[in-house]
């Protein structure tokens, strides 16, 4: 008798077979890589927005302009403010958050290198650039992968910060 060595064609059609069920099976979990930077990017956004908005109001208290209203913010150390916190524009929470530079683009709406606003009303509603698409996308309508930040009613009530993540 013959000593033989080696795998039998079964044997490497089975081992086949259970590295393509394994392959399928994992594979979804490395192609949503990109959705879950993006609701990351929302989340961290929203912090640092909750973070420029506390800093101002401080500044604010201090120079005692807790004032300012959505007709007629008030400056503090460039910031436009209403009652204290960042007003919800790109004068405001925008540039309270030092974020990227603008190209406006109209008086509601304007996109940056990295971000993309609109402007309704009392709320701004800020989405990473890459989630959107280059239609002119009313970021104000609901599913969007996106953070929205409110005035402050009064001095004592902080602004509103509130992240989407649906359409991330």
């Amino acid at each position: 008798m013959r000593n033989q060595k080696g795998f039998t064609l079964i044997e490497l059609i089975i081992v086949i077979v259970v590295l393509g069920i394994l392959a399928v099976t994992a594979a979804p979990q490395f192609i949503n890589f990109s959705s879950d930077a993006r609701t990351s990017t929302v989340k961290g956004l929203k912090g640092a927005l909750q973070g420029a908005s506390q800093t101002v109001y401080a500044r604010a208290a201090i120079d005692d302009d807790l004032n300012g209203t959505s007709a007629t913010p008030v400056q503090v150390n460039g910031v436009a403010t209403v009652n204290g916190y960042p007003a919800a524009t790109q004068a405001g929470i925008a540039t309270a958050a030092n974020l990227s530079a603008y190209d406006t683009t109209s008086t509601d709406d304007f996109a940056g290198e990295d971000w993309v606003y609109t402007v309704d009303g009392t709320t701004i509603y800020i989405a990473p650039a890459e989630s959107v698409d280059d239609t002119g996308t009313d970021l104000a309508s609901a599913g969007d992968c996106q953070v929205s930040y409110t005035d402050a009613t009064d001095a004592n009530t902080p602004p509103v910060i509130t992240v989407d993540t649906s359409g991330c």
